[in-house]
């Protein structure tokens, strides 16, 4: 899977759980965030998750 798949599942989840809930989408989006650390070498989740909000205030601001 590639940076760009891990990010868009990750939003896409993300919004299923809120507006839907359900646990199956909050461990998927975790276990896509999961990825995208172990892809991209980072220490944590945490690190993950600041790196995913990051990339989308990239895309924001374009």
């Amino acid at each position: 899977m590639n940076e760009q798949f891990l990010i868009d599942q990750i939003i896409l989840y993300l919004g299923q759980h809120q507006r839907f809930g359900g646990k199956h989408n909050e461990i998927m989006a975790y276990k896509r965030l999961e990825q995208l650390r172990a892809l991209k070498g980072l220490r944590d989740v945490e690190e993950a998750t600041d790196y995913l909000i990051s990339r989308m205030e990239g895309v924001m601001a374009a």
